[in-house]
């Protein structure tokens, strides 16, 4: 029974021996980089005063491992963070275009459609302002008629009322109403056929149509 136990014992070291010589060794690096004077260098660790300067982590066999970029300066850290904020903005610009495409496509299906709602505003808006200019002109009409009155009651040594007076300068603050009311109209049909022109002109690339002149 010694005699069995002994070669078991024998037989199970032997096994484990084999194992022992066939089994990777223990994970083990090198790390490269380059010293001061440009000589490139192997070695078991970096000096601290060399690990800004990037380096090469390898294994026994050679293998790159990992690669430890250099640190940026701080021209290059400013530069990156330019470019990136520079991208970040070129994203958010595409993204915005992309939902403002949508929403003109949704209200728009064709370029002949954003034709007939500019007209129609801008058709709407020359109304008001054709009558305003005929209030305008009537308004006027009655101010000179009025003065005319006074001045001929004043012709005649007589004393004007300050109702009369008071008229006058009614219309001629209804009369600078209206003028103010014309201008501003004015430039909100100059907005229109700017924002308009826009629409239609991104409605047309978005259909591939060639520019047109309206």
């Amino acid at each position: 029974m010694a005699l069995k136990a002994r070669l078991k014992y024998s037989g199970v070291l032997a096994a484990v021996l084999g194992l022992a010589l066939v089994a990777p060794p223990a994970a083990a690096e090198l790390y490269k980089y380059m010293n001061e004077d440009g000589v490139t260098v192997l070695d078991s660790h970096v000096p601290a005063r060399y690990v800004k300067n990037g380096y090469s982590i390898l294994s026994l066999d050679g293998r790159i491992i990992e690669v430890v970029q250099r640190a940026l300066s701080d021209a290059e850290i400013r530069a990156r963070d330019s470019e990136l904020a520079e991208q970040r903005a070129r994203e958010k610009a595409e993204r915005e275009q992309k939902i403002a495409d949508q929403n003109l496509m949704r209200i728009y299906g064709t370029p002949e459609d954003v034709v007939r709602a500019r007209d129609t505003k801008l058709g709407s808006i020359e109304g008001f302002i054709n009558t305003s200019r005929s209030n305008l002109t009537r308004l006027e009409s009655q101010k000179r008629s009025l003065e005319s009155q006074l001045a001929d009651i004043e012709r005649a040594g007589g004393t004007i009322g300050k109702d009369r007076l008071l008229q006058i300068r009614s219309i001629e603050n209804r009369i600078r109403s209206n003028e103010a009311e014309v201008r501003e109209k004015q430039l909100e049909m100059e907005q229109l056929r700017a924002d308009f022109g826009s629409d239609l002109k991104r409605v047309r690339e978005l259909h591939g149509s060639p520019p047109l002149g309206d």
